[in-house]
């Protein structure tokens, strides 16, 4: 079984900048150097927290989310990017249960998840973790939810 494991970047970033989705999930999912450059010069009131991930140890995906801040309560999975090669694995699966675990440990009732109205899109990934949508949209994207205190 292969070991995935949610590691901090600090010092080895640059590993993961080769990182690419498969070619039906191109421009779903910003790439990871737009993540880093999202994550250096976020909007107001937004604090990024960006993990990659590994299996046996080699890069094979990142996570962005958006820490629950006064002006945006609420965390947002913001950006997973799972390689082309690492995909159907369990990586991102391991991910979004890693960052369920964070948000529900640090009290937060809910998580934050969108999505393009496009083909090929996540939606379906999300809603078999448990995501539900909630009708909004946020720029131009289906927002869904996960509550965390279920």
């Amino acid at each position: 079984m292969k070991q995935i494991e949610l590691v901090e970047l600090s010092g080895k970033a640059r590993d993961f900048l080769h990182l690419e989705t498969a070619s039906d999930q191109i421009g779903l999912v910003a790439t990871v150097a737009q993540s880093y450059a999202d994550a250096l010069y976020p909007d107001a009131g937004v604090v990024p927290w960006l993990r990659g991930l590994t299996v046996d140890g080699k890069p094979a995906g990142m996570v962005m989310c958006s820490e629950p801040t006064q002006e945006y309560p609420d965390p947002w999975l913001w950006r997973l990017l799972v390689d082309k090669d690492y995909q159907g694995l369990g990586v991102g699966r391991f991910a979004v249960e890693q960052v369920i675990a964070r948000y529900r440990a640090r009290g937060c009732s809910k998580l934050l998840v969108s999505w393009q109205p496009k083909p090929n899109n996540p939606g379906d990934f999300y809603k078999k973790l448990g995501f539900v949508e909630t009708g909004e949209l946020n720029d131009g994207e289906i927002v869904a939810a996960y509550l965390l205190n279920s």
